[in-house]
């Protein structure tokens, strides 16, 4: 009888930091298991501004690929979350390929955002122009990648 009681005892105290640890496990993103991943590349480095026009909390994931690797082979290399109000987040990726996927918060849930558009053709000088939405084309995430601009170069002194 001491022995069962025992054993519920462990049990009800370890259950609250099981639920704990489920949840925590829970609220991760995968970005790698969404099924739209839009890819773009350059040899050279490259700046992306991501913007978010809906309420809720959006993340945009960067990843590579490597057959060998983790996660499907998808490595997260980079993340940032969507400026809001017409202040976009801006950063640098180093050349490469990369997959870009955005995903939005729901409770405790990140969510595979349901609408991918890639509108990389329809304007001139951009390596990638991609629109994110919940369920249709409501582009609540846009995210553009364009060649890293070059810093001037410095200019020589003046001779005499």
């Amino acid at each position: 009888m001491k022995l069962g009681r025992l054993a519920r005892l462990a049990i009800c105290a370890l259950l609250p930091a099981a639920v704990a640890a489920t949840s925590a496990l829970a609220a991760e993103p995968r970005p790698w298991l969404c099924r739209d991943k839009p890819v773009f590349s350059s040899d050279r480095s490259m700046a992306y501004e991501a913007s978010s026009r809906a309420a809720g909390r959006w993340q945009v994931f960067f990843m590579e690929f490597s057959p060998t690797g983790a996660h499907d082979g998808f490595t997260i290399v980079n993340s940032t979350e969507p400026g809001r109000r017409g202040a976009p987040q801006a950063g640098t990726l180093a050349p490469g390929r990369y997959y870009a996927v955005a995903l939005h918060r729901q409770g405790e849930h990140w969510i595979c955002a349901g609408y991918t558009r890639d509108d990389t053709g329809h304007r001139a000088g951009l390596i990638a122009d991609l629109c994110y939405g919940e369920s249709g084309p409501d582009c609540a995430v846009n995210l553009i990648v364009k060649p890293e601009a070059k810093p001037a170069p410095a200019s020589a002194p003046p001779t005499r």
